[in-house]
């Protein structure tokens, strides 16, 4: 089969389905995790790690969505970007989508490598390992590991600001039409 004649099929829709769901699960999960640190008064100081864990696990699957639609180009990938066409098409995800950000993406992917810029470039001392609170209360000259700003929704990771509102936002989305195909039988229509 040449990568030109790849295409999902009917039968197979429901495996793409559920990998998506997969993923979504979890970051809507994380989602309500997070929210019930906030609404049972739980964001002390006590809570960081976990706050930032989940913050992090979101931005992780995120990535893992995006490689769905925007998959990695190389000589060999045809099929995989015809795929990627596809699920674009069937969930209404356009190239100036919040889940396209490379930036999210490659953070997850080369996360050792990145590290290791990251470390080089700002000597420790320097950088705050963590970080949940209002940004009022941080001078611009600091550098982070991981933080959560929950005045801005704003999650930095390895000094790289995400706006969580609007990821979380597609993510619902998305998550919506794939729990109505599988309603659906498994199909993408």
């Amino acid at each position: 089969m040449k990568n030109s004649e790849f295409e999902i099929h009917p039968f197979n829709e429901v495996f793409y389905i559920e990998s998506l769901l997969n993923k979504t699960r979890s970051i809507l999960n994380d989602v309500e995790s997070v929210n019930n640190f906030w609404k049972n008064g739980n964001h002390d100081c006590q809570n960081d790690d976990m706050i930032l864990d989940l913050f992090q696990n979101i931005i992780l699957n995120a990535g893992g969505i995006s490689r769905f639609f925007w998959p990695p180009k190389n000589k060999n990938s045809g099929h995989y970007q015809i795929r990627g066409e596809k699920l674009r098409e069937v969930y209404l995800v356009s190239d100036s989508n919040i889940l396209k950000n490379r930036d999210m993406r490659n953070l997850i992917e080369h996360f050792d490598e990145n590290l290791d810029d990251f470390l080089k470039e700002f000597v420790s001392g320097i950088v705050m390992p963590k970080y949940v609170g209002p940004i009022i209360y941080v001078d611009d000259s600091r550098i982070f590991f991981r933080a959560y700003f929950y005045d801005k929704q704003i999650f930095k990771m390895l000094n790289v600001d995400y706006e969580i509102k609007p990821i979380i936002a597609e993510i619902k989305r998305i998550h919506e039409i794939l729990l109505l195909q599988l309603s659906n039988g498994g199909r993408f229509k």
